[in-house]
């Protein structure tokens, strides 16, 4: 009796776990994305900024940060059509879902920027070049730590 209490007990907490709405899925499902896409983009941000420092103290070479700049802008191209595609197939219903996609967009478009404003300067060392750059990245850095509720 008590093998058999047993077995319906563990048989009734099992399909509870199976009676999760789509709705409920779904959200834990947008909640991993949105951590896992706030990561990617802190990491990129210092991804592109350990190039820069990498290229600074003559670790690496022009055509080393050229292929290394050009695969991250490659890497954020593909991800703001993930996130466009997510929201003009109409995946995203909440508010918040769209703008977190939004920002996120944004946020990579602007890393985009800063690597090739960092290219722009590898190729031309102007001031010029180097304003903007610094200028892009503290705008994204700015972004970033407020996605991410770091800024404070």
């Amino acid at each position: 009796m008590k093998k058999l209490l047993f077995v319906i007990c563990v048989s009734l907490i099992s399909v509870a776990g199976l009676c999760q709405t789509c709705e409920q899925r779904e959200a834990k499902l947008l909640e991993a994305m949105g951590s896992f896409s706030a990561g990617l983009l802190y990491n990129t941000y210092g991804t592109i900024g350990s190039i820069v420092d990498g290229f600074a103290h003559d670790a690496y070479k022009e055509e080393t940060v050229n292929n290394l700049l050009d695969a991250q802008k490659k890497l954020t191209d593909n991800l703001v059509k993930v996130f466009e595609d997510l929201e003009n197939g109409g995946y995203l219903k909440a508010k918040d879902d769209i703008d977190y996609a939004n920002t996120a967009i944004s946020i990579l478009k602007g890393l985009k920027m800063q690597a090739q404003f960092m290219l722009n300067y590898v190729n031309n060392k102007s001031q010029q070049n180097q304003d903007a750059y610094d200028a892009q990245r503290n705008k994204n850095w700015k972004q970033i730590s407020k996605l991410m509720g770091l800024e404070g």
